[in-house]
C-alpha cells in the first residue's frame, strides 16, 4: 500500500529506512511496518527530491517541513528552465525522426551525422534522456512489430555503442562505480542493454559495457577483475527463459551476494517470481533502475 501511495518500490522503501533512517515506521503485533501518514508525505518528498537529482544521503535525515521547502525551491528553478528544455526537446524529436529515416534506408553515414548534430545542439544528458533512449525503445517495439528487420537493429546498435563509447571520451569517471552490462548466453539483441548503460551512465556510473550474449562466468569474471559494484543484464526473447534463469542461477553463485544482479526486458514479466527466488532484482522500469543505482552509489 505504502509503495503504491508513494511511487516508491517496496525494496527501496526498505534501503531508504535501513541505510538512512528516511523513515522509522512502528511495529504491529505480527512486527509489520506501519506507516504513519507523516512517514508517507516524507516519502513523497524524497521520492520528488531524489528525482531532481538530490542525494539521499543528503536529503533523508530532513523533516518534512524542509523536505517540502527544497522540493518547492528545486521546482522553481526547473520551472524556470522549462523554456530551454521546450527547445531541447523539439530539438530532439526532430532529430528522433531523422534518425529513424535513417536507420529505415540503412544510411549508416547519415545516422551517425544525426548523432553528431545532437551532441552539438544539445546537452549530453538531454542526448541521452530525449534522443538515444526513445531512439532504442522506438527501434524495439518497431522490431517486435516487424516494420524493422535484425539488420536494422544490428546498425543502430553498432552505431549507438560507437556515439557512446566517444561521448564518454573527457569524463573522469575513475572515483565512479562501476557497472558491467551486457545479455546472458543466447541472447543476442542489445537494444536493451544499451538503453540499461545509458540510464547507468547518466546516474553517473563508470559504465563498462561488454556487448550482448556472455555466459555467466564471463560476467563474473568480469566482475570480479573490474571490481564492479553491480551488474545490469537484458533478456528479450521469450522462448529461452528456463535457459535464463538457469544462467541468473548460475551467475548469483559466482558472484559475491553483495553485489546487486539487475534483470531488464520484455522476457523478464513471466519469470519475475524465479528471479526473485535467487536474488535477482527485476525492475519495471528504467526510471526505478536508476533510483536503485542512486542508492547505491550514495
Amino acid at each position: 500500500m505504502v509503495a503504491s501511495r508513494t511511487g516508491l518500490p517496496q525494496d527501496l522503501i526498505r534501503a531508504w529506512e535501513r541505510r538512512y533512517g528516511a523513515v522509522a515506521p512502528a511495529r504491529g503485533r505480527t512486527d509489520r511496518r506501519l506507516y504513519s501518514d507523516e512517514d508517507i508525505d516524507k516519502l513523497r518528498m524524497l521520492r520528488q527530491a531524489v528525482s531532481r537529482g538530490r542525494r539521499i544521503s543528503d536529503v533523508a535525515r530532513l523533516p518534512v517541513a524542509e523536505l517540502e521547502a527544497l522540493v518547492a525551491e528545486d521546482r522553481s528553478a526547473s520551472d524556470a528552465g522549462s523554456r530551454v528544455r521546450a527547445r531541447s526537446r523539439v530539438s530532439a524529436d526532430s532529430l528522433l525522426a531523422e534518425a529513424i529515416e535513417a536507420l529505415e534506408a540503412l544510411d549508416r553515414h547519415r545516422l551517425e551525422n544525426v548523432l553528431a548534430n545532437a551532441a552539438v545542439e544539445m546537452s549530453g544528458r538531454t542526448v541521452r534522456q530525449d534522443l538515444i533512449v526513445p531512439l532504442l525503445e522506438l527501434i524495439g517495439a518497431r522490431w517486435e512489430e516487424g516494420s524493422l528487420r535484425i539488420v536494422h537493429e544490428h546498425l543502430a546498435s553498432t552505431i549507438v555503442r560507437t556515439f557512446m563509447s566517444a561521448s564518454r571520451n573527457g569524463n573522469d569517471r575513475t572515483n565512479a562505480p562501476r557497472i558491467v552490462i551486457t545479455t546472458p548466453a543466447g541472447q543476442n539483441h542489445e537494444l536493451g542493454a544499451l538503453m540499461t548503460a545509458t540510464v547507468a551512465e547518466e546516474a553517473g556510473w563508470n559504465v563498462y559495457y561488454l556487448g550482448p550474449n556472455l555466459p555467466a562466468e564471463e560476467i563474473a569474471a568480469a566482475v570480479r577483475q573490474l571490481d564492479a559494484k553491480a551488474v545490469a543484464l537484458s533478456v528479450i526473447y521469450r522462448d529461452t527463459e528456463a535457459h535464463v534463469v538457469d544462467e541468473m542461477k548460475r551467475l548469483r553463485r559466482l558472484i559475491d551476494s553483495s553485489i546487486p544482479v539487475f534483470v531488464g526486458g520484455r522476457a523478464v514479466a513471466s519469470i519475475r517470481s524465479r528471479l526473485d527466488e535467487v536474488g535477482i532484482k527485476s525492475p519495471g522500469d528504467l526510471q526505478e533502475f536508476r533510483a536503485e543505482l542512486q542508492v547505491i552509489s550514495s
